[in-house]
């Protein structure tokens, strides 16, 4: 293999750390924001705080001297790319594929369709578009016939029954909640759920989330749902070995990162998946209803029968390590990646792109020299 330079753009999924402690492949991350939480890879770099968009595309096309090719999570780390003509690949970890799906701020229509064009155009010319579950692949392939699917990686070192244990001050039965509090998650079908449960047991639900349907679950919440802090990603592991289950997402996909980690430290997981969604016709997640009466009787079934939990834990477990082996797609990322580079673009951004957003740069400067200036004068 090639010495290749690889810069992951906005990683939500932990790819670049991964990468860097299971593969000699040189991966470094850009990210968004500066998030303790998010900022788990080693020398993490960010975007300029308080620049605009043009700032940001400047960056990247600086950096682009640098590495061969950019990875990128979400639709606004791939346009930005797409905006400076650089080599990038584009990975799905989420099922927000589709145009309705894409743009998730209430904005006006004008500069709805914009943003939907530019995304249009940004998966379009991407150099290769990963799928990291066949779910999102089903979908991606109407508008990229040739995706790809690599699994997303777990760190099972990081993740394993014998990290240190953190005591968690409740002599009940514990479930984890570490997802987002959003209605693609299903918080309002778990949370009617746990009302209906008639076990004992209490939820540590992370306060992660925003917005109406954020404030709305918090003024609802069941008395068994207890609000914590959001938890860093290094004291993930010893959370996930001290409660007794995971309670998962019921969302359109299946289980995620946090899902798939607790199988790892050997706790059974709640989580709904489609029956599309299976590799192998195997996959031990629960996915038979959506319905709260239904997932209440499951949630019961878990506090109350320590034999069905251990039967669970094994085959999720089981699963987990065959369906997401570390080494192969660590192997697989090493493949794709040499394919990428030798894929240069040949795209060229459109004109009216070009124009629309030099007039956003524009009035973006103007703000911040504004800004600048009430801030002197405050001083």
């Amino acid at each position: 293999m090639t010495h290749l330079k690889i810069l992951v753009v906005n990683d939500f999924a932990n790819v670049a750390f991964t990468l860097q402690k299971y593969s000699n492949i040189q991966v470094d991350v850009i990210y968004m924001h500066k998030q303790s939480v998010l900022s788990v890879a080693k020398n993490p770099l960010f975007f300029i705080k308080g620049k605009g968009l043009h700032s940001q595309i400047n960056q990247i096309k600086q950096l682009s001297k640098e590495y061969d090719v950019f990875l990128c999570f979400g639709w606004i780390a791939a346009s930005i790319c797409y905006l400076a003509e650089v080599n990038y690949m584009m990975y799905f970890v989420d099922s927000y594929i589709d145009p309705e799906n894409r743009i998730r701020s209430k904005i006006s229509f004008v500069k709805k369709n914009l943003l939907n064009n530019v995304y249009k155009d940004t998966l379009d010319n991407a150099s290769i578009v990963i799928a990291g579950i066949s779910h999102d692949a089903k979908i991606l392939q109407k508008y990229r016939p040739d995706v790809k699917i690599i699994f997303p990686l777990i760190d099972s070192e990081m993740f394993n029954p014998d990290v240190n244990r953190r005591e968690l001050k409740s002599d009940k039965f514990v479930f984890l909640s570490p997802q987002r509090i959003e209605s693609d998650k299903g918080q309002h079908i778990l949370w009617k759920a746990v009302e209906l449960t008639k076990s004992d047991f209490i939820v540590l639900q992370t306060d992660w989330g925003s917005g109406e349907y954020y404030e709305k679950m918090l003024q609802i919440k069941p008395s068994k749902i207890e609000i914590i802090p959001r938890i860093a990603r290094h004291d993930m592991p010893s959370y996930l070995v001290s409660i007794d289950a995971l309670l998962g997402q019921i969302s359109m996909t299946t289980c995620g990162s946090s899902e798939r980690e607790a199988a790892l430290c050997n706790k059974p997981v709640f989580c709904y998946s489609p029956e599309n969604y299976s590799v192998d016709n195997d996959d031990p997640f629960y996915k038979e209803s959506r319905e709260p009466k239904d997932i209440a009787a499951y949630i019961d079934k878990m506090v109350l029968d320590k034999d069905f939990r251990e039967n669970l834990t094994m085959s999720q477990n089981a699963w987990v390590k065959k369906t997401f082996n570390t080494n192969r797609i660590v192997q697989e990322w090493k493949e794709i990646f040499e394919q990428a580079a030798k894929m240069k673009p040949t795209y060229h951004v459109k004109t009216k792109y070009r124009i629309i957003f030099k007039m956003i740069s524009i009035v973006e400067n103007l703000i911040h020299r504004d800004l600048s200036s009430i801030g002197r004068n405050i001083k």
